[in-house]
């Protein structure tokens, strides 16, 4: 009797079974290979340009400074990255030269290693390693991410592997396996710094698997001393171990909503519901009819009314999406049931099941959502990546009980190609995002040639790093003084901007450059933020505006932030109203314009409204943290109030200290809030010091009345008296 013909999806199952690692091939590949000459995005130049450090001197890898948040700092204030990824770079870069490719080439190598370590570990944890390794493949957050030139895919690619050589290790006992494992875990660390918050898993996975202490538990010490080392080595280098600065940063610029903790777990389940699409889209093969009917009308009311409770306001994006807001709401709904279903099938995986790898998986995707969530100072997408793994291996794990599965996989493969069409169609417009950035730097500088005129720019990103090689100039807010006939250009869609003032430049022109038209990952106006700070969605499906500069021509020399003698001095009454109420204006058409509450916070303070200034101080610290004036004068508040209730030394003492730390400690006025920071944090030898610095430095300068003013104060410190303004100057001029 004839044999029966073989089927395409037999052929291509037994190809699969039989090559799984050509599988994994071709599809980043197919995934990944169309973006090789993908412009630098986000925080790429960063990494880049540590690359390029690197290559100069290998050892002091941070030893230069940037201008990333409108002002000339170390790298090290700059960056909350270790510098792993960027000696792997400066490697591609010295073999293969500068250039796109090259760089995007060798990090789809490195994806390709992430993915094999996820084929080697699902092995371990389910039936079916393949399929959880294409799952994994095809989420949004994993292929945009593997475009990009950032530390998260290699993060990824260490720690899975990490985590595959510690189960092979505790099977074994192999002391080089166990060598390995902790090994990768402690290089994880020195790849991104939130691989710390994955270490416990390691004991855990230990316990679950061997039922008892023993001494493997010693090889768990290697970790922290491969990161005690590098903070020692990075303490010695720039002053501070970069460990600890970058926890630092994370908890003085936590992300804040006005909805609370509420609002922090409901945007990162609806970054996890859309970073992980696939757990959506394969819940009929998942559960039963009747589970699924009654689960959808419990997950979908949920998010629904979730969303509701929170406050109006309270997420970023929603109150300025325009016509688009309905779709942005309803998108934000689905995403937000997506991400309560991946914790609910988390959840019944290890009710029902209760063996090792559903509690290992449970305490993987529990601690890292909670960090990324809710102890993380912003949510974005990359931070969700390391949850890919385990959801992806639990879905597998349904799966392989999952009758209707048997004989019909074409219905399955469709699912997964739909999925993967659309992270493929989410790179493309991230990348479109990217090379628009490029695009209009080139075209720019053509335009308007350095080579006749200054050509200074605000904004970063692409459009940075482009631009700064052609000539363009990073304005210093705090330093740069532009005169008449320089060019100035303004992106409409990036971070840390300033509008100059109106009666000092003219606009010639406002060039436009193309984006993606229905999809984006980056939008204020939309509400996307997949790289975090700011957005209430990973993506978005609305139409998108496509990228606008502005042109501008200096008639009158300014500098963006003049010195003054005191936050609290200056401004004339009525003009202080007439601007007070532009600012408003300016904030309810574009509540995320740092600038605009930074402004409006300043103008709050002179008029004694405190509670208001503050809360303006701190949304703008959150949309830009990296405004030294705003950190001055928000210290000065907490430091100095005649509110004893506005009045927190510690704080102010932080703010203070970050604001002399991107000025290198130059500023007097700086130096005098640091001081009365001090005084009120009750460190009255510190504030006598940097008192005696600021009235130093005022000398030095020629700056009379801060000499003064710093003198007087030197005077109630060494009383051991903090500084508080008068009570009156806390009521407002209209009364």
């Amino acid at each position: 009797m004839p044999a029966a013909p073989t089927t395409a999806s037999q052929k291509f199952t037994r190809l699969a079974i039989g090559h799984p690692y050509v599988v994994i091939a071709l599809l980043l590949l197919a995934g990944v290979g169309p973006f090789m000459d993908k412009a630098v995005h986000i925080d790429d130049p960063l990494f880049v340009w540590a690359a390029d450090q690197i290559q100069k001197d290998p050892l002091h890898f941070y030893s230069f400074t940037v201008n990333w948040f409108g002002s000339v700092m170390p790298m090290t204030l700059a960056t909350c990255n270790p510098p792993l990824t960027s000696q792997g770079l400066a490697l591609v870069r010295h073999v293969f030269g500068p250039g796109e490719i090259p760089m995007h080439g060798a990090l789809l190598l490195v994806a390709f290693a992430a993915a094999a370590g996820m084929y080697r570990l699902a092995g371990n944890w389910c039936a079916w390693p393949l399929l959880a390794t294409v799952l994994t493949i095809t989420t949004p957050v994993f292929l945009v991410s593997s475009t990009n030139i950032m530390c998260d895919i290699p993060m990824l690619a260490v720690w899975i592997w990490a985590v595959v050589c510690w189960e092979h290790a505790l099977k074994t006992g192999g002391r080089l396996w166990y060598l390995l494992a902790v090994s990768l875990a402690g290089l994880a660390v020195l790849t991104k710094y939130s691989a710390m918050t994955l270490l416990p898993l390691l004991p855990l996975i230990g316990l679950l698997r061997q039922k008892k202490l023993g001494t493997w538990l010693l090889w768990l010490l290697v970790p922290p001393g491969i990161m005690g080392l590098y903070e020692a080595y990075t303490a010695h280098l720039y002053g501070q171990g970069l460990i600890s600065a970058a926890a630092s940063y994370a908890n003085q610029y936590r992300y804040f909503l006005t909805g609370g903790w509420l609002g922090k777990t409901v945007i990162g389940l609806v970054y996890l519901g859309g970073c992980l699409l696939p757990t959506t889209l394969l819940a009929p093969f998942i559960w039963r009819k009747q589970q699924l009917f009654w689960g959808t009308l419990a997950v979908g009311g949920m998010a629904t009314l979730t969303l509701l409770a929170l406050p109006a306001g309270g997420l970023p994006g929603l109150t300025t999406a325009g016509e688009a807001r309905g779709w942005v709401q309803l998108e934000m709904i689905l995403m937000l049931a997506g991400g309560l279903h991946a914790l609910v099938l988390t959840g019944v995986e290890l009710g029902r099941r209760r063996d090792v790898v559903s509690a290992m998986a449970a305490l993987w995707i529990g601690s890292g959502f909670l960090f990324a969530a809710v102890l993380n100072w912003t949510v974005s997408s990359r931070s969700l990546l390391p949850l890919v793994a385990p959801v992806a291996i639990l879905i597998v794990r349904r799966l392989e009980r999952t009758p209707a599965l048997a004989g019909k996989p074409q219905r399955l493969l469709l699912v997964l190609l739909v999925a993967g069409l659309f992270s493929v169609g989410l790179s493309w417009a991230d990348a479109e995002l990217a090379n628009s950035g490029r695009t209009a730097a080139r075209q720019i500088a053509a335009d308007y040639p350095p080579a006749q005129a200054r050509l200074w720019f605000e904004g970063h990103c692409a459009f940075q790093y482009y631009l700064e090689p052609l000539g363009g100039q990073a304005v210093d807010y705090d330093n740069s003084l532009l005169q008449a006939g320089d060019w100035l250009v303004v992106p409409g869609n990036n971070s840390n901007l300033l509008n100059p003032p109106a009666d000092a430049v003219e606009l010639l022109a406002t060039p436009v450059f193309p984006s993606s038209s229905g999809l984006t990952t980056v939008s204020a106006e939309l509400g996307a933020g997949f790289y975090g700070a700011g957005g209430c969605l990973p993506f978005v499906i609305a139409p998108v505006p496509p990228e606008t500069y502005y042109v501008y021509k200096v008639i009158r020399p300014f500098q963006f932030n003049p010195p003054q003698d005191s936050p609290a001095v200056g401004g004339n009454p009525g003009d202080d109203r007439l601007a007070a109420a532009s600012y408003e204006a300016i904030l309810r058409a574009h509540p995320e314009d740092a600038r605009a509450h930074a402004s409006l916070a300043d103008i709050l303070c002179r008029e004694g409204q405190g509670a208001a200034a503050r809360a303006h101080y701190h949304s703008a610290l959150r949309l830009q943290p990296g405004l030294a004036v705003c950190l001055n004068n928000l210290a000065w508040l907490l430091a100095t109030s005649g509110d004893p209730s506005l009045r927190n030394g510690a704080e102010a003492v932080q703010h203070a200290e970050t604001a002399c730390q991107l000025t290198h400690y130059e500023k007097t006025i700086f130096l005098g809030t640091l001081g009365a920071a001090y005084a009120e944090a009750g460190r009255f030898e510190d504030a006598i010091a940097t008192a005696q610095k600021a009235c130093a430095h005022a000398t030095a300068l020629g700056e009379t009345n801060l000499l003064e003013r710093n003198q007087a104060l030197l005077a109630l410190y060494q009383s051991h008296q903090p500084y508080h303004e008068p009570a009156e100057k806390l009521v407002p001029a209209a009364r």
